[in-house]
């Protein structure tokens, strides 16, 4: 059987199903379909629920292993010495400014 005829099956299948649902259902068309919106999104709500627990699950047994495993990276520490801190730059004036500012003021005549 090829998968075109299979899902031609299928959906010819479903078609007939729901066709055969509501005319043997005990209940209006109304009342049935209300029913069946009541049970999807009872249905939509379960399925939240059960994702929310398994990501939250999945979480906990993601921090315990690596808790257990101890695979984060700790911090750098770093230690102040006379060898690894640089001394601080020694400040002179000079007599006079050599530059030329970068901002020119037009005098007035």
């Amino acid at each position: 059987m090829s998968k075109k005829t299979f899902g031609l099956g299928l959906t010819l299948g479903a078609l007939v199903g729901t066709a055969a649902a509501y005319l043997f259902a005990p209940q209006s068309g109304e009342e049935f379909q209300r029913d069946m919106r009541l049970k999807a999104q009872d249905a939509k709500n379960k399925a939240v629920v059960a994702i929310d627990d398994a990501l939250m699950e999945t979480e906990i047994w993601l921090d315990q292993k690596l808790t257990e495993n101890d695979i984060r990276n700790e911090p750098i520490r770093y230690e102040r010495t006379a060898d690894n801190v640089a001394p601080a730059p020694e400040y002179t004036e000079s007599p006079e400014y050599t530059e030329t500012p970068d901002v020119v003021v037009e005098e007035e005549l």
